[in-house]
């Protein structure tokens, strides 16, 4: 046998080609079809070891097909129906118009992530890993679904209220789901949880000495859940940049500049009334530079992180406002 007939099978599609049934009869190793805009379907019966169609126009895959692991980061497909088997990997990050996964998808690895009109995922979920983050309308878990070790990474899917009752993972994240307020004491994290944003306000008591994290920051339970705890020569002396960044979130970056006795830059009014720029040193860091505004509709004052570099009130408030140059920023009504 030759090295050209041991070679496995391999089949690339340009943007203009479309795979014939008679080409689908043949066991492919490999089928690539990035960015192809030709084909709105995959033949019936394919059995391919991967199919790599990224940035397609596959809008669906066609019936019975078969493959290890299949790529569709950001294509047009809507639906994935059921009969199709995929048994290693499924990645459909991006995929807006994707609303339909098979049942019984026994993927062991699942990423959809930023898949916006995904409302619900298909009973006889069973990954190691599974990746929603950004699945915004996605309502709720499978009853059923099953984590088998891996991670599960529900970040910013505000309309999930509970996890699993069963399972085990090493990482969860569940940062911006502020519905979630407790982990079923059947689901098991054996490394991490991210709690930012989240609805838990203590570390699951079935957890003891689960790691911590703030939007992928590692903090303690003093940070994510006690932040008055904390003390200002605490935060000043945290020689971890991105760490003393979450602290000060936690904090509260004007009961921290009050406590700081921060420098003031600038100060002058607005019909909120008066704005102050007020400016800390940080070790190791860039300066802390924030913006004391009010609001003139409710009367409540914010402050505001603004580059280190800004110098003026009005300077401050036109960045946060969306505007490079603060000679572009002349509001004739503020609410």
């Amino acid at each position: 046998m030759t090295a050209a007939q041991r070679a496995p099978a391999r089949r690339i599609l340009r943007p203009q080609d479309t795979l014939s049934a008679d080409e689908a009869k043949d066991v492919l190793d490999r089928l690539d079809m990035p960015r192809n805009e030709a084909a709105r379907a995959l033949p019936d019966g394919l059995v391919c070891h991967r199919i790599l169609a990224p940035a397609s126009r596959l809008e669906t895959l066609g019936h019975g097909i078969r493959c290890r692991e299949l790529v569709l980061d950001g294509a047009a497909i809507a639906r994935i129906e059921d009969g199709n088997t995929i048994t290693y990997r499924l990645s459909a990050r991006a995929c807006h118009r994707l609303t339909t996964l098979p049942a019984g998808l026994r993927a062991g690895i699942v990423d959809l992530r930023d898949c916006l009109a995904l409302e619900t995922l298909p009973p006889g979920l069973s990954p190691a890993f599974l990746d929603l983050e950004g699945c915004s309308a996605l309502k709720a878990l499978p009853d059923d679904l099953l984590l088998r070790g891996g991670r599960l990474n529900i970040r910013d899917c505000a309309l999930i209220g509970a996890l699993p009752q069963r399972g085990s993972v090493a990482g969860l994240d569940i940062a911006g789901c502020g519905r979630i307020d407790h982990v079923p004491e059947g689901f098991r994290v054996t490394s991490w949880i991210d709690v930012a944003g989240s609805g838990l306000t203590e570390p699951p008591p079935h957890l003891p000495g689960i790691g911590l994290r703030w939007r992928g920051v590692p903090v303690d339970a003093r940070i994510a859940f006690r932040p008055h705890e904390l003390g200002i020569a605490e935060i000043l002396e945290e020689r971890n940049a991105e760490r003393r960044r979450v602290m000060l979130e936690r904090f509260g970056f004007e009961t921290f500049m009050e406590a700081a006795e921060a420098e003031e830059l600038d100060r002058d009014r607005d019909p909120g009334g008066e704005r102050r720029l007020l400016r800390v040193d940080l070790a190791g860091d860039e300066p802390l530079v924030c913006v004391s505004v009010g609001c003139p509709s409710t009367g409540r004052r914010y402050f505001l992180r603004v580059p280190p570099t800004t110098t003026t009130c009005h300077q401050a408030v036109a960045w946060t406002a969306g505007f490079d140059d603060p000679a572009d920023y002349a509001p004739l009504i503020e609410t």
